[in-house]
C-alpha cells in the first residue's frame, strides 16, 4: 500500500514539474511558417515590409533554440530582398528569451568589420504566464568598438517593460488574442541619446501582431502589423 502511495505521489510531483517547466513562446512553433509584416507611418503610408520564417528548432545545452530568417524587402519591390539576418530565440526552463542581437544595425556594423568589436547582451525575457499589470525584466545590448584612434560605444536599453492588458487585435492576417505590452527603448551612441516608446500586441505561438512607436513627446511615428501568415 505504501509503495502505491509513493508511486502516486511521485507521478503527481513529476506532472507538476513538467507543467512548471512549460515555456510559452511568442514566435511560430512550426518550422517553415512565414510571417509577413508591413510598416507604415502615422498617416498609413507604406514605408517598407519584411518577412520572418522559422528555420529550425534545436535542443542544445538544456535549451530549445529557435532560429528565424528575417528578410527586409525593397519598399519599391516586395520581391527584392535588401537585407537578410537570422534572429535567435530560446526557451530555458520555463522562460522565453529574445536575442538582443536583433537590435544591431547590420548595415552600420559592416563599417566596423576591420575593427575589434565586443558585444555584451542581456536578452529580453518573458515568463511563462503573462498577466496585465506585470512588470518584465529589462534587456540591453552594448557594442564596444576599438579601431586605433576611433573608439566608440553604442548601447540600447529596453526598460519599463510592462504587460498592459489582454486584448483582441484585428489585422489583415486575422483576429488574434494578444497581450498588450509597453516599453521604452533608450539608445546611446557617443553623446547622442534617443528614446522612443513602443506599444505592441503579441500572441502565443505566433509573435508580434502589431506594434506602434512613439517619440519622446508621445507622438505616433510608425506602425508595424502582421498582414499575412503562410504555413
Amino acid at each position: 500500500m505504501k509503495k502505491i502511495f509513493y508511486l502516486i505521489l511521485m507521478l503527481f510531483l513529476s506532472s507538476k514539474l513538467v507543467l512548471a517547466q512549460e515555456c510559452s513562446i511568442y514566435i511560430p512553433n512550426t518550422v517553415g511558417t512565414e510571417l509577413h509584416y508591413e510598416m507604415t507611418n502615422q498617416k498609413g503610408k507604406v514605408l517598407g515590409s519584411y518577412t520572418q520564417k522559422l528555420l529550425s528548432i534545436k535542443n542544445k545545452g538544456g535549451e530549445t533554440i529557435y532560429s528565424m530568417l528575417q528578410n527586409t524587402m525593397d519598399k519599391n519591390s516586395k520581391d527584392k530582398v535588401i537585407l537578410s539576418d537570422t534572429i535567435t530565440f530560446r526557451c530555458k526552463g520555463n522562460e522565453f528569451y529574445i536575442d538582443m542581437d536583433q537590435y544591431l544595425n547590420q548595415k552600420q556594423m559592416e563599417a566596423f568589420q576591420n575593427m575589434e568589436v565586443k558585444i555584451t547582451t542581456d536578452d529580453l525575457m518573458y515568463p511563462p504566464n503573462l498577466k496585465p499589470g506585470q512588470s518584465l525584466k529589462d534587456g540591453s545590448i552594448t557594442i564596444s568598438i576599438e579601431g586605433g584612434v576611433m573608439n566608440m560605444n553604442m548601447t540600447t536599453n529596453i526598460v519599463n517593460r510592462k504587460v498592459e492588458a489582454l486584448e483582441n487585435m484585428d489585422t489583415p492576417a486575422g483576429n488574434f488574442k494578444c497581450y498588450k505590452l509597453s516599453e521604452e527603448v533608450q539608445s546611446k551612441t557617443g553623446f547622442v541619446n534617443v528614446t522612443i516608446r513602443n506599444v505592441m500586441w503579441i500572441s502565443k505561438d505566433i509573435g508580434t501582431i502589431r506594434s506602434e512607436s512613439y517619440n519622446k513627446k508621445g507622438k505616433l511615428t510608425g506602425i508595424t502589423q502582421l498582414v499575412k501568415i503562410i504555413k
